[in-house]
């Protein structure tokens, strides 16, 4: 009676498992997995391999024509050099249509930028921590700890029991970390992506993938703004 019980429990998990693909994503009637543009990309770049394909213009790669170490692989390839070693299969056909049209809707720069982000399932880091003040500079360590470094602050001259004296008033000059502009630097770095992942997932509406259905699922547009 256990025994069948567990096997009864055995098939409910599988049951519940197989209404989804491999990407977590729910399947459709046609056995297709429904995903977002993220998932699609994770997919076609960590788990499928894809590379980037493109007629690369010297003007917009810089000083060797690369713009980066892949960019410079895929160039000797098209010139019939290829690195010795390792080896795979082709990616599938899905996979390099993602990558196909992420050239052809994004900066080379910023398609790089998606694909390396994609094979590393993560996002631009938005979250720099929450801002503290602290010393713009710190003074040596001692057996006493670090303490921030000191400047005069100002110089007071006064007279007292009739000399003249002199004191220097010191002060810690401090700032925020991280500072407005490295904020506002990280979350437009992570906007530009965002935008670039609907720019290509409003340019594959209407693909016929073989293994997906891409649906209107986008990464939230301003994680750093609370729920109201």
């Amino acid at each position: 009676m256990i025994m069948e019980r567990s096997f009864q429990k055995a098939d409910d998990r599988f049951e519940a498992c197989a209404a989804f693909g491999r990407m977590g994503g729910p399947l459709a009637t046609d056995g297709k997995e429904m995903v977002g543009i993220k998932a699609l990309l994770e997919w076609a770049f960590a788990v499928e391999k894809a590379d980037l394909s493109v007629t690369m213009d010297h003007s917009e790669l810089g000083g060797y024509g690369y713009a980066s170490s892949t960019a410079a692989i895929m160039r000797h390839e098209q010139l019939g050099c290829r690195i010795d070693g390792g080896g795979k299969s082709d990616p599938h056909p899905d996979a390099e249509a993602v990558a196909d049209m992420l050239v052809n809707c994004a900066s080379w720069s910023m398609a790089i930028r998606v694909a390396e982000l994609s094979r590393a399932g993560r996002v631009p880091e938005w979250d720099l921590g929450q801002q503290r003040l602290q010393p713009r500079a710190w003074s040596k360590r001692n057996h006493l700890g670090q303490h921030g470094k000191t400047e005069v602050c100002r110089v007071v001259e006064y007279v007292q029991r009739g000399r003249q004296r002199r004191r220097e008033d010191l002060w810690v000059p401090c700032c925020w970390v991280p500072s407005h502009c490295q904020i506002a630097a990280a979350r437009r770095d992570y906007l530009d992506w965002w935008g670039a992942l609907l720019e290509l997932s409003s340019a594959l509406n209407g693909y016929n993938f073989d293994k997906f259905h891409l649906i209107d699922r986008m990464p939230p547009m301003t994680p750093w703004k609370k729920a109201a």
